[in-house]
């Protein structure tokens, strides 16, 4: 079993506990793209993109290249819910019968349904839990909703754009949300809208105009995008929108009505700041984090930036300057928060999913006297953690097992050592 960086360290004599923030792959192989199933490091994704996280702590991913949808348990183990890995089509049916074209985005509802963004086909697709695949709306490997030409008729669109299931017509969708009111919104990216899918499949368009960019704020179709990409609904009950080559995140409320929240269309950057003065250059994903705020994936800048309650914009994880290994990030595609705003991560290009520890608070007791210490630490359910102390050999396994947490907070006590200091730590497993 591999080990990560360590998530606390302590001097025994000492009351303080020091910790750091720290990135550590959760599954895959930095650079090394492929599909296999397994365990962690031993598992291989190709282009990784559009990611979500059920109630249970499963997280499901985009294998977009590998055309195929997978699954990381908690504990670390990979398997491959729906598709074929490598063979890209347009058919339903059960588990691996069933084929995708590059799915960008996933959603899962509060029954666990699963709902894709399948951009190649065109088309929005439904998971069940026992890994059936049906098509909700848009035809499966149809054509655009555009002339091919691309010319100078770009802004042709059929007049049944909207419509129920096979009648509707998407243009390479790459963003998907389930609202709580229980329907789907849709970044119709190609076609430079958002639209709005029924669990009946019935589509019809909220914001923009199809075919036509721009950055307006407005009401409806009045409102205007260039190339919208991921989105997520926030705790106000607005839909928050990457829209990634306006170097901006809109907000549109339940009465579409659009506004710019963050960033500024006519100018590109990655710096930050107050929301408005922060700049990004191509955001593709926006997730709620629990303290309030978002967490933005600036997927061309290479960095994650968090967008706080307050408004003000910071660098969350990466460097914009595409620092050194392992912090460094290759063109992150999606993001989502656990209860505790820890963050994992589709890191497209480095071929993996990661975590990245927001925070990591620790405490020590005595206990049973003067000869037992207890410690506490904050962990991730479905994680396991080892102490270990470093001697003369460098880092060694105390004398504790291994702790598999089941909850937000975990403990483990030991015996008074025979030296009287010590510096330990909490490991937290690779997977």
């Amino acid at each position: 079993m591999k080990a990560y960086p360590a998530f606390g360290a302590l001097l025994l004599s000492a009351t303080a506990i020091f910790a750091a923030e720290s990135i550590a792959p959760v599954s895959g192989a930095s650079g090394e793209a492929g599909h296999q199933d397994g365990t962690g490091g031993a598992a291989r994704f190709n282009d990784p993109m559009g990611l979500a996280r059920d109630a249970q702590g499963n997280l499901y991913i985009c294998d977009a290249r590998n055309h195929a949808i997978r699954k990381v348990a908690p504990g670390g183990v990979v398997t491959t819910v729906a598709g074929r890995p490598g063979e890209p089509g347009a058919v339903d049916g059960a588990g691996s019968a069933a084929r995708f074209n590059f799915p960008a985005d996933i959603a899962v509802a509060p029954n666990g349904t699963l709902y894709v963004a399948d951009r190649g086909n065109h088309c929005i697709r439904v998971i069940t839990a026992n890994g059936a695949v049906t098509t909700l709306a848009g035809d499966p490997g149809s054509a655009d909703d555009i002339n091919k030409d691309y010319g100078e008729t770009y802004k042709s669109v059929p007049a049944r754009l909207d419509g129920k299931g096979a009648a509707a017509r998407f243009n390479g969708p790459s963003g998907i949300a389930y609202a709580p009111a229980g329907f789907l919104y849709v970044s119709d990216t190609g076609n430079q809208i958002i639209r709005k899918v029924t669990l009946k499949g019935a589509v019809s368009t909220v914001a923009g105009k199809a075919g036509e960019w721009g950055s307006a704020d407005g009401s409806a179709r009045k409102a205007r995008f260039s190339s919208p990409t991921g989105l997520c609904i926030g705790a106000d009950g607005d839909l928050y929108i990457a829209d990634s080559m306006n170097h901006a995140i809109r907000r549109m409320t339940p009465k579409a009505v659009v506004t710019t929240f963050a960033g500024n269309p006519l100018e590109a950057g990655c710096t930050p700041g107050p929301r408005l003065q922060a700049r990004f250059c191509e955001p593709t994903d926006i997730a709620p984090h629990p303290g309030g705020g978002f967490i933005i994936c600036e997927s061309f800048g290479n960095a994650l930036f968090r967008l706080a309650a307050d408004g003000h914009v910071s660098l969350f994880a990466g460097q914009t300057d595409s620092g050194p290994a392992p912090n460094s990030l290759s063109h992150p595609n999606s993001a989502v928060c656990d209860d505790t705003g820890n963050v994992f991560v589709s890191d497209t290009f480095n071929q993996e999913v990661r975590l990245i520890i927001e925070k990591f608070r620790a405490s020590i007791e005595r206990v049973g006297g003067a000869d037992q210490f207890r410690l506490t630490w904050d962990s991730i359910p479905g994680r396991t953690y080892q102490l270990q102390i470093l001697g003369n050999q460098g880092w060694e396994n105390a004398a504790p097992p291994p702790v598999l947490a089941t909850a937000g907070e975990s403990s483990v006590s030991f015996p008074m050592p025979q030296e009287k200091t010590g510096i330990y730590r909490v490991l937290m497993l690779g997977f």
